[in-house]
């Protein structure tokens, strides 16, 4: 990015970091830094480039206010560089597109390198042919595999597929999903201006991390995957952490995901059939279940569901998609929230929960009826 302008300014801000020991990679702990008062030309603030150490200077630049910073790359004998990060414990990377409108201090990620062995993949669901068959990591094949780059000092994977609108996604080593490395692994979703992918859901650096990556837009991507393993740590202050799951709570603060939009889908989009089902907590137990019993019979594009449901029931209606033999549990959830806000029939029926899925008021027969082309859903009870 180019710089706007240079003008001389006595210095910075700095605040407490805390940091301990470089153990490999960037710091994971804290030290201090002492906080001086801007003395200067108004309009112009200063960016102090740190090690991973916390406390050294590696570089500052002055900017206007409102101007970019402009990133540079440093060099560390034994390690490798993994970007810029905006907090001391390399939590979320810098974002050099951002406007700078005061003393900002950024921070060296440095990692010694270790080899990944791990067999990465892509795992996920939805109506391109590769998550498809896919199936949220059912089946992990050629299609799915990461190749791993000849890239000395750095560990590199890459995979090319065509994706389509709604497919949701992240990479994992197994159909456990161990070492998942989602949403908040993402360097950026955007390309000339346009937002290629969406978070599927997760609040929170840890909760991102592990969200789906939505697809935005359809056509044909490119994926790199580089990874840092001799950096990887454990949640091990969650609930469910055990030393034979650890892998499920696996994490990194310096693998990135990239991707380059490389134009519309090379094979044209598959021809797929949706069909809706029922699932619920006593009439499922919340599992996916496929018969025609559960099932939405289709007429002129509507869906029709009439079936009868306890009081108390909690549910909501699921996908399934299929294409030339292979199906796929699909992405696409009906809830309370497609119940038209003024359809006090159908609300009469049922009520929502804070997931907005739909609570069955009493015992009976209830039909349901759904128009995927508005997205509507409508509620008859007997």
């Amino acid at each position: 990015m180019k710089r706007k302008g240079i003008v001389t300014l006595l210095t910075v801000s700095v605040m407490a970091l805390g940091l301990s020991g470089l153990t490999g990679c960037g710091n994971k702990g804290g030290g201090t830094e002492s906080a001086t008062e801007q003395v200067g030309q108004t309009g112009v603030h200063t960016v102090t480039f740190y090690d991973s150490d916390g406390t050294t200077v590696l570089h500052t630049e002055e900017v206007e206010d409102g101007s970019q910073v402009e990133e540079y790359i440093p060099t560390k004998e034994g390690y490798t560089f993994a970007g810029w990060f905006a907090t001391p414990q390399m939590s979320h990377k810098f974002d050099f597109t951002a406007a700078v409108t005061e003393d900002i201090s950024v921070f060296a990620g440095f990692c010694s390198y270790v080899e990944d062995t791990r067999p990465w993949a892509i795992v996920g669901s939805g109506k391109s042919p590769v998550l498809m068959e896919s199936n949220w990591g059912a089946v992990i094949g050629d299609a799915q595999t990461l190749k791993k780059e000849d890239v000395e000092g750095a560990n590199v994977y890459t995979i090319t597929l065509d994706m389509e609108e709604g497919d949701e996604f992240q990479f994992a080593i197994d159909s456990a999903w161990s070492d998942q490395r989602g949403f908040g692994y993402m360097a950026t979703i955007e390309q000339d201006g346009k937002e290629y992918f969406a978070n599927s859901g997760g609040l929170g650096d840890t909760g991102t991390k592990k969200a789906n990556i939505k697809v935005a837009v359809s056509g044909n991507y490119t994926f790199t995957l580089t990874t840092y393993p001799g950096e990887d740590t454990y949640d091990t202050e969650d609930a469910y952490y055990s030393e034979e799951g650890r892998e499920n709570f696996n994490y990194s603060a310096y693998d990135t995901i990239t991707f380059t939009y490389n134009g519309e889908a090379a094979g044209g989009g598959a021809a797929y059939q949706t069909d809706y089902y029922i699932k619920g907590a006593k009439i499922t137990g919340w599992e996916d279940v496929y018969n025609d019993e559960l099932k939405f019979t289709e007429e002129n594009g509507i869906y029709t569901l009439k079936i009868d449901l306890e009081e108390g029931d909690e549910f909501l209606f699921t996908t399934l998609l299929t294409a030339d033999g292979t199906q796929s549990t699909g992405n696409e959830y009906v809830r309370y929230t497609n119940i038209a806000a003024d359809d006090s029939s159908s609300l009469a029926c049922v009520t929502g929960t804070d997931s907005a899925n739909m609570v069955a008021s009493a015992s009976g027969t209830y039909t349901f009826t759904y128009d995927p082309a508005t997205q509507v859903l409508k509620v008859a009870f007997e």
